[in-house]
């Protein structure tokens, strides 16, 4: 519930908008706490049957494409499992700068906070990077940086 709470907060101070709907399973033990908060701050929820996913159609389906996106960039880039969470951040962050049929071709970014959205950072997953060191952390004929195989 917590965790919820500050997603909350974050998300309307970030944007200065107000969520309207959740979607939730229609399950677990804080269920009334949580229909309490909700009703409390003009939040609808929509409940699917519980343990069924297919259910929850749109969401589902993207988290299947971005789990498949995110084994193929470690199989690409041959990383191992333990890297999953960097490719699932790249995945999002891409996918979030992208024109996505169910928004009608427009950027969720830019449809979530109504501003122009560019894509930065291109780098290609897995690729060679190097780290930089201080200088009160290197010798005066050391290298400036090292190559980061972590």
């Amino acid at each position: 519930m917590s965790v919820f709470k500050e997603f909350l907060d974050r998300i309307e101070r970030e944007f200065g908008q107000k969520l309207k709907v959740v979607q939730t399973n229609n399950g677990g033990e804080y269920r009334r706490q949580f229909e309490e908060y909700c009703q409390s701050q003009g939040i609808r929820l929509k409940y699917i049957v519980l343990k069924t996913p297919e259910l929850n159609g749109l969401a589902e389906r993207m988290n299947q494409t971005i789990m498949e996106r995110v084994w193929s960039m470690l199989a690409h880039a041959k990383l191992s499992k333990i890297y999953w969470t960097e490719a699932l951040t790249m995945v999002v962050y891409v996918l979030n700068k992208s024109h996505l049929v169910p928004l009608e071709g427009n950027v969720p970014q830019k449809v979530w906070s109504e501003k122009e959205v560019t894509c930065r950072y291109p780098k290609v997953f897995g690729c060679l990077a190097y780290v930089h060191i201080a200088k009160d952390q290197r010798g005066k004929i050391d290298p400036p940086s090292t190559i980061s195989f972590d």
